[in-house]
């Protein structure tokens, strides 16, 4: 639970910011967010932004002396599912998703690694180069891409067509899901090469498992921390599921469940301290 001076001024603070929505008319909700480093020093003069779905932004602020920001969302009609994101040069992005409703104050903690000293640049090939930027994707891309994305499939499709076709020379594209760390075993499905490629709308001379597409088409876009893809020369990992593999990381507060699709977990929001 963290612990934050000045609580008495925060609070007066927060009944004033929601009486100026409610003076509007507009439902508004407000949130207050304190960011910490691992060694619980706060983060100060951090960009906080509150993002409805994918890149819909409802409220934006800076963190203060104390790691701390109010910020008000305008025109809650009921509860929704929110993110936070914390970015400042140093450190590692942050993202947290919460629920908040009308009229009402959420609290919510950001923990972040401290800033790791600075090594000497590595120097990386230009054919590594080119397969991380093939076969690696982060919400940072995924948010700043002006591309509309229905859901994880339609970004791999729309912005990592390389993942499909494995450049390497892969007779084959994806086959395997792994999400959060977990293998995703689907059941055997009775069908042929051609109706599978068509299925995907793979390219003539790649066939792509199932799979995928079922899996990817349950995730939201706005719920991915990371994907990773490891083609068929790709031996890294010696583990059975790992070759022609997509590896997708979920932001902290997402969760997936097969048949349900990846969901914000429901005890998000911290309670204020007494």
């Amino acid at each position: 639970m963290l612990i934050v001076d000045g609580r008495i001024a925060a609070a007066l603070l927060v009944a004033a910011l929601a009486s100026i929505g409610d003076a509007q008319g507009a439902p508004s909700a407000v949130v207050r967010v304190v960011a910490v480093d691992s060694s619980g020093a706060p983060v100060r003069s951090a960009e906080v932004t509150i993002t409805r779905g994918l890149r819909d932004v409802v409220a934006r602020g800076t963190t203060d002396s104390l790691g701390s920001a109010a910020l008000v969302v305008p025109s809650l009609m009921d509860s929704t599912d929110l993110q936070v994101t914390m970015r400042k040069i140093g450190y590692a992005r942050a993202d947290r998703f919460f629920a908040a409703a009308p009229h009402d104050t959420t609290f919510v903690g950001l923990m972040v690694p401290r800033p790791l000293t600075t090594l000497a640049p590595v120097k990386v090939s230009a054919e590594a180069d080119l397969e991380w930027k093939s076969y690696h994707l982060d919400a940072d891309d995924i948010a700043n891409s002006t591309v509309p994305f229905v859901d994880a499939w339609d970004v791999v499709k729309r912005m990592r067509p390389d993942m499909l076709t494995s450049r390497g020379g892969c007779d084959t594209g994806i086959q395997e899901v792994w999400v959060n760390g977990k293998r995703i075993r689907l059941p055997l499905l009775p069908i042929g090469m051609a109706a599978a490629r068509a299925f995907v709308g793979a390219p003539p001379r790649t066939q792509i498992s199932y799979v995928p597409i079922t899996v990817l088409s349950e995730i939201a876009p706005e719920h991915i921390e990371e994907l990773t893809y490891h083609d068929c020369f790709d031996r890294s990992m010696a583990v059975v599921g790992s070759v022609n593999a997509l590896f997708v990381v979920l932001k902290p507060g997402v969760e997936y469940v097969q048949d349900v699709g990846s969901f914000v977990v429901e005890t998000t929001a911290d309670k204020p301290n007494p």
